[in-house]
């Protein structure tokens, strides 16, 4: 349970007293007020109920908080003085921060008037919308400790959410996994059988030209399973370590892993590679999406047909896209596919798959859209952030 609490304020009594009313057993307070002392106790705050960090000025948190991140020690909100001294305010100060930690909770503390909440509203956008709240002092204690408990149960639930969906996202990787597995057991197979069968003819010590042949058969061959293994050990390991990534080379890496079950879904693969940026991802969970759409656009081909992989610059980043030759989607299950648990598969399908998706797309800053038409196929388009 994360209990910390980031104070920042220029006016050392007015820091010493979210001291006070966050953890008035630890240091012996009867305040209730920022500007006025009471004459009895008041309900609160529980003992060392929070970690206190504090700074007085903007460029003092900022230092703080780079540091504490750095060391892995999150932070999960904050009360900070809108007037500060130095070169930064409250207001900047909290956009530097969030550029470390986009998660931190923040409260704008003020005594002013001069900036208007739609006008705090309007400096920090939509992205951070649900971030942020507004306090007027003189404050009381029942404000402090309630916003600071609202901020920490907040940091607290989205963290256990991330924790559920990272391990959904987790098990669905470990389906296609083993959908994967089967469909590369046999094809290896198969090229066990190419390099053994091309290995004996190659042994004939009376056709020098066929033996060669035979020996760059079984290289290829080799080197297509050396690919193969190579993909899969990727993906397998699972890596959400973000770097930059060639989206053709995610295409391709998809393709390499799905080949044979293309062969037996009777479906084949057409490629529109076009020159595109790199984009910063993790490349395992990029490619269980587009593993996943590749599957279902072959669950929506029953008699087979091709399926088109491709990417391109795009008006707001890089565009790469799934789109088969099946039956579409009917309108009224149209609204419904990135529903968790919705699907029309029956027992064959969890329902999760395409959800998953776009929880994967959305967490690296991307869109995930699809286009049908009943009867003429469906094109689903991953944007990403070049």
């Amino acid at each position: 349970m994360n209990r910390r609490i980031l104070v920042v304020d220029d006016e050392k009594e007015i820091v010493q007293a979210y001291l006070d009313l966050l953890n008035p057993a630890q240091t012996g307070s009867t305040k209730v007020s920022s500007r006025r002392a009471a004459s009895a106790p008041a309900s609160g705050a529980k003992a060392s109920e929070y970690e206190i960090l504090h700074a007085y000025s903007g460029e003092e948190a900022l230092a703080l908080m780079k540091m504490e991140y750095a060391a892995g020690k999150r932070i999960a909100g904050g009360f900070f003085d809108v007037k500060l001294e130095g070169g930064m305010d409250g207001l900047q100060l909290i956009q530097q921060l969030w550029a470390i930690d986009p998660d931190l909770l923040c409260t704008v503390v003020t005594a002013y008037h001069d900036r208007t909440v739609d006008d705090i509203d309007q400096l920090f956008g939509e992205r951070f919308k649900d971030q942020w709240d507004y306090l007027n002092k003189p404050f009381t204690q029942a404000e402090i400790v309630q916003k600071a408990r609202q901020m920490v149960a907040s940091w607290n639930r989205k963290e256990q959410l991330k924790q559920a969906q990272r391990q959904l996202i987790e098990s669905e990787r470990m389906a296609a996994i083993g959908q994967i597995a089967r469909s590369i057991g046999h094809e290896f197979g198969n090229i066990l059988l190419a390099i053994l069968g091309n290995a004996d003819l190659a042994t004939n010590p009376n056709n020098p030209e066929k033996t060669r042949e035979r020996l760059k058969v079984i290289i290829q061959a080799a080197e297509r399973a050396n690919l193969i293994v190579r993909n899969l050990s990727t993906f397998s390991k699972g890596s959400s370590e973000r770097v930059a990534t060639d989206p053709a080379q995610l295409v391709s890496s998809t393709i390499s892993l799905l080949t044979h079950e293309a062969k037996k879904h009777n479906a084949t693969f057409q490629t529109s590679l076009q020159p595109a940026p790199s984009v910063t991802v993790s490349a395992s969970e990029i490619e269980q999406v587009l593993l996943n759409l590749v599957i279902n656009a072959m669950h929506a081909m029953p008699n087979g047909g091709a399926i088109e992989l491709g990417c391109e610059t795009g008006d707001q980043g890089v565009l790469i896209w799934v789109k088969d030759s099946g039956t579409g989607i009917a309108p009224e299950v149209l609204p419904h596919i990135f529903d968790y648990a919705y699907t029309t598969k029956g027992d064959r399908g969890s329902g999760l798959g395409l959800a998953t998706s776009k929880q994967i797309i959305e967490a690296h800053g991307g869109t995930l859209s699809v286009k049908t038409s009943v009867g003429a196929g469906s094109t689903f388009t991953v944007r990403l952030p070049a």
